[in-house]
């Protein structure tokens, strides 16, 4: 019976997400992969909003930027116009070392980039396993579909994402 009433809860949440975002372009989506890991995991469901506006550490859904029909979750780590520099476990923007607690394990890579005007560069949370910026170098904006406001499914793992 508790099972039904939470699943209930659940759907009144999501609906009335859905109805309060309604106008900016509300879409569900189902993580395919561990890349986000531990953040999301493969077989969660997620809300995204159209973006207004981006910033660091924001989760996003991105058009693959190698062509592919999929559709891809990964996390900001770089703005426009920043220098990105990944070593020793680190990630340092224009130099300073900035705080990660959400990742699965410190990446094992060095990386120095530039972060060209209207693009971003996006990292999967679990670094190791994730194909992402570190790969195919920043994303155009136009690639970024969606902003992830919830995790809804399953219900006991229900995050809103809304900083």
């Amino acid at each position: 019976m508790m099972k039904i009433i939470k699943s209930i809860i659940g759907f009144l949440i999501i609906f009335g997400i859905g109805y309060l975002f309604g106008l900016k372009g509300v879409k569900f989506y189902e993580v395919i992969s561990r890349s986000m890991e531990p953040t999301l995991t493969a077989g969660d469901r997620v809300i995204a909003i159209k973006p207004e506006k981006l910033k660091r550490k924001d989760i996003v859904v991105i058009n693959d930027p190698e062509g592919e029909k999929n559709v891809l979750i990964k996390r900001i780590i770089g703005l426009p116009g920043e220098k990105i520099m990944i070593k020793k476990g680190n990630v340092y923007i224009n130099n300073i070392k900035i705080s990660e607690p959400y990742i699965k394990e410190k990446p094992r890579y060095i990386l120095i980039k530039k972060i060209p005007e209207n693009h971003y560069f996006l990292l999967g949370d679990n670094r190791n396993d994730s194909k992402d910026s570190s790969v195919w170098g920043p994303v155009p904006k136009e690639l970024i579909i969606g902003k992830i406001v919830c995790l809804y499914w399953p219900l006991k793992r229900f995050k809103l994402f809304l900083k």
